[in-house]
């Protein structure tokens, strides 16, 4: 049992540090609340950004459509 009894500065200082106390686990809280938030955001956008194709598999693909596109072209044309 907590004596409450003494003089007014005891009292004070007492409520002070008691409301400094919650206000320190309530900052706690928040921060832990943060950080899971980012963490949870940044899994989010990772996932996202891995499941994209390299820049070289693009670029790779894109010339391959071109060359098929252009033999199409020339067997459909008929010209050489």
């Amino acid at each position: 049992m907590e004596n409450k009894n003494g003089c007014s500065y005891g009292k004070v200082n007492r409520n002070m540090i008691e409301n400094l106390s919650t206000g320190f686990k309530d900052f706690r809280v928040d921060m832990q609340n943060e950080f899971n938030d980012m963490k949870k955001l940044n899994t989010e956008l990772f996932n996202h950004l891995s499941s994209r194709l390299p820049p070289w598999a693009t670029a790779l693909g894109a010339i391959g459509i071109a060359v098929f596109s252009a033999v199409i072209g020339i067997l459909i044309g008929g010209k050489v």
